[in-house]
């Protein structure tokens, strides 16, 4: 199987392409084309990570507003076997993100959805935490040093094909991203929104 990503009109330009004619025009686009740009993206995901990784696609999900409309889209635009779903525990998000990461979890279960919390434990069968993180380094994370994703979360998904939810204002190098990248060689990325 072969894929053709310029079919799919993924770059984050603003401009969208006519596929009759191949032509470009500068007006935005409306929220639904997002979504449907969002879903095509999503369904060509799905296809990239069987073809390459021989597994489904992973849904990095933190809870938060950026991963629930990723997970929305992914549940209304892929089948409940082509993407898998997961949580990186940090050990410092809020207690109602933690129950609403929870009850998303057990719902997503019960459709048949594979998803799972994890709780990052060493070698020594004791939990990774951002607390004894800030310890081993002797400073919690900054804009500058931000260790906790990188070993928080990022580690999650070696070799498979994830999913992030992602915001194009959150920041200029975010803006500047492409839908697909790639993150130090180990995996696909597929950020959202644009």
């Amino acid at each position: 199987m072969s894929f053709v990503l310029d079919d799919y009109n993924l770059w984050g330009d603003n401009a969208l392409t006519d596929r009759q004619t191949g032509r470009q025009t500068d007006r935005p686009q409306t929220l639904s084309e997002k979504i449907e740009e969002s879903k095509r993206a999503l369904r060509l995901a799905a296809e990239m990570s069987l073809e390459y990784y021989g597994q489904p696609a992973i849904l990095c999900y933190s809870g938060g507003k950026d991963s629930d409309v990723l997970l929305h889209l992914a549940e209304n635009s892929l089948d409940a076997d082509e993407f898998e779903v997961l949580n990186a525990h940090t050990t410092v998000d809020a207690p109602e993100t933690v129950y609403h990461i929870k009850d998303t979890i057990k719902r997503l279960k019960d459709k048949g959805i594979k998803a799972e919390i994890d709780y990052h434990i060493d070698e020594n069968g004791r939990p990774q935490t951002m607390w004894r993180m800030i310890v081993e380094k002797q400073m919690p994370p900054t804009r500058l040093m931000r260790y906790c994703c990188a070993e928080l979360k990022e580690t999650s998904t070696p070799n498979r094909l994830a999913l992030l939810g992602v915001r194009e204002t959150e920041s200029i190098k975010r803006r500047n991203r492409d839908i697909f990248g790639v993150r130090g060689g180990h995996y696909g990325l597929l950020h959202f929104f644009r």
